[in-house]
């Protein structure tokens, strides 16, 4: 597979990085619970980014503020310093953006700091480095992925750096090219991953040194080869940065792979289900690292539920809890005691409580009403 590191274009520029949307305050909301950015694919009338509040003491679901448009805002990531939040909107490659979020307040939306053309097609994925100076974007249709540079005050700055990625895999109409799905970066940020849907590879880059103009050292990228027809999405580490969770979307497999600081190892790829939907989601593991979570698509709707073996790491099935139509992203809560589910088909977001004893998840028949949701990330405002 070749790959190759593509020098920003002075079109870039043209795009506009003013401040805007100042979001209104919001009335009567608790001091407790957890604050929620909700991101969805735009329907006709409908604001694509929402502010939420969950109350953990009823379950219930609140939304605080709706009014910064962004579109097709299908991922988003938080700076852990500057409190930015950088959201992808989905499109072709003349209309895909990345917007940076400055936080207003508490209980208000965060206002629009500024708005760059990612000039690849279908964004999906975004994260930040783990030093703050880069965002990085997986685009899916487009075969690539973006680096941006970050300012000293969180702004963007023009594309740093493109990888472009080749190849395919056997699975026709899925895998006829690159698909990357995830870009994230392993816990000691040395590398950053790259999960190419549509090779059965991630694709590891070593991350530079910080006086580098560069995020990763292209010419030194290595792939971890994943079963043939698997196509990778989505990948969690464990809090000690050792062993990693990879759910694949064709295969509808979770693969547990050991981190030794220079590659990735898989030891075990388990089935999350049997119903041959070739549409498995997300993966999440619970603050106590006893659970592992997975989103399944397509058929058999819900979320596959693992009890983790916390001293070896490798996972044994426990179960499947139906959810609403297409649950493609979700969220389990800082306190481990609710996961909650964007439903992108039936337009809902459904709250599970969770015991932690267990690890099974119980429909508390709460929700809300989101049209497209696909996204849910807690947020510090």
């Amino acid at each position: 597979m070749k790959i190759q590191a593509i020098a920003a274009v002075a079109a870039l520029l043209l795009s506009s990085c003013a401040a805007g949307n100042k979001a209104a305050e919001s009335e009567a909301i608790p001091e407790h619970g957890f604050t929620i950015m909700a991101g969805s694919y735009t329907e006709p009338g409908d604001t694509a980014l929402r502010l939420l509040h969950f109350d953990p003491a009823d379950s219930s679901l609140t939304v605080i503020d709706g009014t910064t448009e962004v579109p097709n805002a299908s991922y988003m990531a938080q700076a852990t310093r500057s409190g930015m939040i950088y959201v992808v909107s989905e499109g072709d490659s003349m209309h895909s953006r990345i917007t940076a979020l400055r936080p207003a307040g508490k209980h208000s939306m965060p206002s629009i700091a500024c708005t760059l053309p990612v000039g690849s097609a279908a964004p999906c994925y975004v994260s930040v480095s783990p030093d703050e100076r880069y965002v990085v974007t997986a685009d899916y249709n487009g075969g690539t992925a973006t680096i941006f540079g970050i300012s000293s005050t969180g702004m963007l700055t023009p594309v740093k750096q493109r990888l472009r990625f080749t190849g395919s895999g056997p699975v026709a109409g899925r895998q006829d090219t690159p698909h990357p799905h995830c870009a994230t970066f392993t816990p000691d940020g040395r590398f950053l991953l790259v999960n190419d849907l549509g090779t059965d590879r991630i694709n590891m880059f070593p991350v530079a040194q910080e006086d580098s103009d560069s995020l990763v050292i292209t010419d030194q990228a290595t792939q971890v080869q994943l079963p043939a027809g698997a196509g990778p999405r989505h990948i969690v580490f464990n809090a000690k940065g050792n062993i990693a969770y990879l759910i694949n979307e064709i295969s509808d497999t979770v693969t547990v792979l050991d981190y030794n600081k220079k590659t990735l190892i898989p030891r075990q790829h388990l089935a999350a289900d049997t119903a041959l939907a070739h549409g498995a989601g997300d993966i999440q593991l619970s603050p106590d690292l006893r659970n592992l979570y997975a989103s399944l698509r397509l058929k058999h709707e819900g979320i596959a539920t693992f009890d983790v073996n916390t001293r070896t790491g490798e996972i044994r099935y426990k179960g499947h809890t139906p959810t609403a139509a297409h649950p493609r992203n979700f969220l389990i809560t800082p306190d481990g005691l609710f996961l909650l589910v964007a439903c992108k088909n039936d337009g809902i977001v459904q709250v599970f409580s969770r015991n932690p004893a267990s690890g099974a998840l119980t429909d508390t028949g709460h929700s809300l009403k989101i049209p497209g949701v696909v996204c849910l990330k807690t947020v510090n405002l």
